[in-house]
């Protein structure tokens, strides 16, 4: 008896590392991605601001002040256009968790359901 709860107790560890280790590499993977690309858009957003910043410095006259302020509009337009690309590559990556998280979910639940129906098969 005692060995069969013994067996039964190291089962269900086995099977609670395994569910734990699975579900903390998908939160590092996650963040990974989730750093990876909001590195990358701060790169690219403080890049356009540099780039802007001097382009108001090199205002000399009326003609390059013109063509600053004409170029505007399709600078913010791009900004804007990254912005939205950027959410939905986010919400992709949320969504992908929140896929994989469900995934691991169920498999636990049947690791720890199998662990319980082997036990109920010994007593």
């Amino acid at each position: 008896m005692k060995e069969n709860m013994n067996e039964t107790y190291q089962t269900a560890i086995k099977a609670a590392s395994g569910a734990a280790s699975d579900a903390g590499q998908l939160v590092i993977k996650n963040m990974e991605k989730m750093i990876e690309l909001q590195m990358n858009s701060a790169r690219i957003y403080a890049d356009t601001m540099l780039s802007n910043a001097r382009d108001v410095l090199e205002i000399k006259d009326m003609q390059t002040a013109r063509t600053y302020f004409e170029r505007q509009p399709e600078l913010t337009r791009n900004l804007v256009q990254k912005m939205a690309k950027d959410s939905g590559a986010l919400m992709e990556i949320g969504q992908s968790y929140a896929d994989e998280a469900q995934a691991l979910l169920k498999k636990s639940t049947a690791d720890f359901g199998g662990v319980a129906k082997a036990k109920a098969k010994k007593s």
